[in-house]
């Protein structure tokens, strides 16, 4: 597919459904039409002299009485519940609707692949300090009302929104806040390796309760990027009901220990372990309590189901308390493929998370009968598909090789990213390295280009170099010691075409003589393997690329030193730079290099020479190593929303919508004040 034949750069060709997906369809065979262009992002306010983002006033509600669901209202006539004035706090937050104020009920219908992992529905579900625009320009107070840093960045004071409660109807305080750092991330049984976010300057922050509604951060170096003010995507939620998971934790229950065990855990810190990695990230155990929209009330091997939080804490512009909808059923499915279908059908009230860009002639096709429009989005991520080796492997011929950075660039120059495109993603994502979206304020095109042309002569002359210049008889290349270069990648099949890429790039790095066995793994049983470093090398994303969510994740993202989730190269690495030695494997010294250029940038304020300045040597960096491989990104994504549901886009706005985990989604989208049309 030649430039030439497109319509342009950022939208699809009129094609047929000719693709795999769309053989299990054989009735959807209409022509597909083309995609309609897409406006360029809107100007947006300038963050603020702070660095912090910049702040929007909340509206006013109506003034008189609130009003509530009638489910709501008849447990309150049933005396089962307070009345909705006694559930809200004072100063509630109050949303205005995308298009119109909502009716009452309905249900959120949805798919999962699994129920360790996240899916469109419960992304809506997150409660953080703040939220942000799709963009991350702007930021509204939410759990949080206000924060101010000192004038030297070293400390940062956030006061808490009064009168919050958990969905049991328990008051949310400073409390649950000291509980989530006190006995969770700075409990050593607990979280022995802390993310780098919380030491700034290589040290722990000390976090007070100053007084019921009160928190202040201390840091060692100043810390404008502080995350809870600045992070988006997933927002971190800082919090945990003290008054319920006191149960679990040693601390405050001495039988902790043997009534976990009783349950299967192998000690009362697995069982903490689970509930703060499933918290809004998987199936939630029924009944805890969360300040979010909906609350968890069943869960078993099919699927999950959560109904509306009576004592959630936003309103919309007339008085009613959100959220409009009822309840939320996610379905887990197979596959990717029934995840597709299930959107195709229409049986999905929102899909995308796990739609294929591939797929979007079939879903095009099926918009009429199954009563959908699809929408097109577009990737955040540096990286749409990623892939990264070992670097701290326990064969030592493997990890020297792995860690010489001309393996990793005749890997990534053996890529034949233009067919990749062409074929996986229709021709309409970007061929490129791993890095910083090109929307960010200090973007060089010089890392995206680089070691990401297509060049086998010189990957095959840098293979020969390194010493791997002899072939066995199969064509495949010998280590030093003899044996066949060969090696697994091992990759998660969720969020995008990770499979049918993946399979074209262990063909591309064969033409060069190495034999690559690509294996899709299911996330829990791989992130255990990557924990322990008995991957090879791994496969996924790099997201959190917006330049926001890039500054506040920091050296803990993807590209950082050691990386995270499902593509972290070098877990000692992380340990030891998150624990000050006590733990991991030292890394080398350009590793530190990139760690302390992450920790440099981090202490500058956003939009200053000397933030742009630290920005561009973080980047630099991480091109020089290229640790990890991106092969497209940037590209559109198609998402489904049913034609019932309201409030989801804004009505005649074609704006460019930025997804991924950057800003977490449908997360920016106010899943809260979505409803159905009678």
């Amino acid at each position: 597919m030649s430039e030439s034949t497109k319509i342009s750069r950022r939208q699809f060709l009129t094609i047929s459904a000719g693709t795999l997906t769309a053989a299990a369809i054989a009735a959807c065979s209409s022509p597909t039409p083309a995609l309609a262009p897409t406006a360029a992002p809107a100007a947006t306010a300038a963050p603020a002299a702070t660095g912090a983002p910049a702040a929007t006033a909340a509206p006013a509600a109506a003034a008189g009485k609130y009003k509530e669901a009638p489910m709501l209202t008849e447990l309150v006539k049933a005396g089962k519940l307070p009345p909705v004035e006694q559930r809200l706090p004072p100063n509630p937050v109050v949303v205005t609707p995308k298009n119109a104020v909502g009716k009452y009920g309905g249900t959120l219908t949805g798919t999962g692949l699994a129920p360790e992992t996240t899916n469109d529905l419960q992304i809506g579900q997150y409660a953080g300090m703040f939220r942000f625009s799709n963009d991350l320009k702007v930021a509204t107070p939410e759990v949080a009302e206000s924060f101010e840093f000192s004038p030297d960045n070293k400390s940062c004071t956030i006061k808490l929104r009064q009168g919050l409660k958990w969905s049991d109807g328990q008051p949310y305080t400073a409390d649950d806040v000291m509980f989530y750092f006190e006995d969770i991330v700075f409990n050593k049984d607990v979280t022995p390796s802390p993310s780098s976010q919380w030491r700034p300057g290589k040290t722990p922050m000390t976090v007070t309760k100053v007084d019921d509604y009160t928190i202040k951060f201390d840091f060692a170096v100043p810390n404008p990027a502080f995350c809870l003010i600045h992070y988006s995507g997933g927002p971190i939620e800082p919090h945990f009901p003290k008054h319920w998971f006191s149960q679990f934790h040693l601390k405050y229950n001495p039988n902790a220990d043997t009534e976990a065990k009783a349950k299967g855990f192998n000690g009362w810190t697995a069982r903490v372990q689970k509930i703060v990695t499933q918290w809004n990230y998987g199936a939630m155990e029924p009944g805890t309590p969360v300040l979010g929209p909906w609350r968890p009330v069943t869960v078993d091997s099919q699927r999950q189901q959560y109904e509306r939080n009576p004592y959630y804490w936003k309103v919309d512009t007339e008085g009613n308390q959100l959220p409009y909808i009822d309840r939320q059923t996610v379905e887990y499915v197979a596959n990717l493929d029934v995840a597709n279908l299930k959107a195709v059908s229409g049986a999905s009230s929102v899909s995308g998370l796990d739609l294929q860009l591939i797929n979007y002639p079939v879903l095009k096709q099926g918009e009429q009968v199954g009563n959908y429009t699809v929408r097109t989005v577009n990737s955040e991520r540096g990286a749409d598909v990623a892939l990264a080796l070992n670097t701290c492997h326990p064969d030592p011929v493997l990890n020297t090789i792995f860690n010489d950075v001309r393996f990793r660039q005749a890997l990534s120059l053996a890529i034949n990213r233009p067919e990749i495109n062409e074929i996986v993603f229709l021709g309409q994502a970007t061929p490129r390295q791993a890095t910083i979206n090109d929307s960010a304020s200090f973007f060089k095109q010089e890392w995206a280009d680089n070691f990401a042309q297509f060049d086998q002569a010189k990957a095959n002359a840098l293979l020969d170099a390194l010493g791997l210049d002899k072939k066995g008889a199969d064509g495949i290349r010998l280590r030093p010691d003899g044996k066949p270069m060969q090696f697994q990648l091992e990759f998660l099949p969720q969020e995008g075409p990770k499979q049918q890429t993946v399979e074209l790039v262990v063909k591309h790095w064969a033409a060069v003589g190495l034999k690559v066995d690509a294996q899709l793994r299911e996330r829990a049983f791989l992130i255990t393997r990557l924990n322990a470093s008995q991957q090879d090398m791994s496969g996924w994303h790099v997201d959190r690329q917006l330049e926001r969510a890039s500054y506040a994740y920091g050296a803990t993202q993807k590209l950082g030193p050691g990386g995270n989730s499902a593509i972290n190269y070098a877990k000692p690495w992380t340990d030891w730079f998150n624990t000050g030695g006590t733990i991991g494997k030292e890394p080398p010294q350009e590793a530190k290099d990139l760690f302390d250029a992450y920790g440099a940038w981090q202490q500058t304020v956003m939009g200053t020479p000397e933030y742009t300045a630290a920005a561009i040597k973080v980047h630099d960096l991480i091109a020089k190593n290229l640790w990890v491989i991106g092969v497209v990104g940037e590209g559109p994504l198609p998402v489904v929303v049913n034609n019932k549901l309201e409030n989801v886009f804004p009505a005649n706005d074609n704006s460019k919508i930025w997804w991924g985990a950057a800003n977490w989604f449908w997360h920016t989208h106010q899943m809260e004040q979505w409803f159905f049309k009678a």
